[in-house]
């Protein structure tokens, strides 16, 4: 049986298209021996190798509105970031609870960048919650992590797609997941309408969902003056669309390179251009582009597993 390597990239809202990837692998029974993954894609990883579906991600993602993503990044006054991140490090614990790396499901390695020096640092041991708290880091907008004595920011900086980390793992066939988009390509333009979603007709069965995430999500307050703040359309992109479109340019280059000196079996990129870095709102398109990416390398995927 060959052992298949996951890998899944930095992209910020982008990146919940790997939740689409994945649900369409749990479909298809496709097992995942290994997963290394970057920021938003650590995230999603780290989740599914606790022992969270796909299908219960997708739950959880959908329950997250345009409100709580504007209170989950309401900015605090610090030093070395906008975002302390406490908030939304309280959101993955009430999904994940505390766990250390080594007692997950499927061996994992998140990876993150030493502010300092530069360095690629990857994290394959010790606390998830510290792991996560480094990798999702992004420079400028959440305050560095101090993990084992160095201050981590985003991996992305480094290596966005870490298919060099699932090599290192030893994996039979890799699947990377490349969710940033070109920046040469022209990223449309589209008001988002009110929300029209329904409550969902079936009760959510994921005791994770109902009992842990509701509860938090009910006691978040939304924040009033930043809400009107980013309601009003102006022509100048706000610090965070700034921050996050710089990186993401780098990112792209960096990826450029990295996948051109480790290339993976598979490349799965999702059309996503049409999704800006902070939507985390519209999980369901994300999810949608996902499925869409990996159920078109399918038939390859299969040939190659058969081999």
């Amino acid at each position: 049986m060959k052992r298949i390597g996951l890998v899944l990239g930095a992209g910020a809202a982008r990146g919940l298209a790997h939740i689409g990837v994945l649900k369409v692998l749990d479909e298809e029974k496709i097992h995942v021996d290994f997963i290394a993954g970057t920021s938003i894609g650590a995230l999603i990883g780290a989740i599914y190798a606790s022992g969270v579906s796909a299908k219960e991600m997708e739950e959880i993602t959908l329950n997250v509105d345009k409100t709580k993503t504007i209170t989950l990044f309401a900015p605090t006054i610090s030093y070395s970031g906008l975002v302390d991140g406490n908030k939304i490090m309280k959101f993955i614990e009430s999904i994940i609870g505390r766990q250390n790396i080594g007692d997950l499901n499927i061996p994992f390695a998140a990876i993150a960048t030493d502010v300092m020096t530069g360095e690629e640092t990857i994290i394959t041991e010790g606390s998830l919650l510290h792991a996560l708290r480094a990798s999702i880091s992004i420079p400028g907008i959440f305050t560095p992590a101090k993990y084992n004595g160095k201050f981590l920011v985003d991996g992305g900086l480094v290596n966005p797609v870490p298919v060099s980390a699932i090599v290192d793992m030893d994996a039979d066939v890799v699947i990377a997941v490349n969710v940033l988009p070109s920046p040469q390509k022209k990223v449309q333009d589209i008001k988002m309408k009110k929300e029209t979603r329904k409550p969902p007709t079936e009760k959510i069965n994921s005791k994770i969902v109902n009992i842990h995430l509701n509860k938090f999500l009910s006691s978040l307050k939304p924040v009033t003056h930043l809400n009107d703040l980013l309601r009003k359309r102006t022509s100048t992109p706000s610090i965070f669309s700034v921050i996050l479109q710089t990186i993401a340019i780098t990112e792209y280059q960096i990826v450029t390179l990295q996948l051109a000196r480790y290339t993976p079996d598979f490349l799965i990129t999702p059309s996503l251009e049409f999704i800006k870095p902070l939507e985390f709102f519209r999980a369901k398109e994300a999810i949608s582009a996902g499925e869409k990416a990996i159920t078109n390398a399918l038939p390859e995927i299969k040939k190659k597993l058969e081999e």
